[in-house]
């Protein structure tokens, strides 16, 4: 797998939700990182009761989200790549 470096002259033409992010090639799925922080942040500030330890709970609901999501990926990758070709 080649990693390739995010040209700012071809996301231009991006139409975000009608197009896929060709552009960001093989690093398209970093982007999970900032949705699950905004994701974790606007949980977390809808239900908790005080502001205390706000961010360390905000960066543990990141951390566990992220860990489980990388898990499922793989977990997903055996099943397609191992378990399904020998059936």
């Amino acid at each position: 797998m080649i990693l390739t470096i995010v040209d700012p002259i071809s996301l231009l033409g991006w139409i975000p939700f009608l197009q896929p992010a060709g552009a960001l090639g093989n690093l398209w799925w970093l982007l999970m990182i900032p949705l699950i922080l905004g994701i974790s942040i606007a949980y977390r500030a809808t239900h908790d009761a005080s502001i205390d330890q706000f961010w360390q709970r905000v960066f543990m609901f990141v951390s566990k989200s992220t860990l489980s999501m990388g898990s499922l990926a793989l977990v997903m990758y055996l099943f397609v790549y191992w378990v399904v070709p020998n059936l």
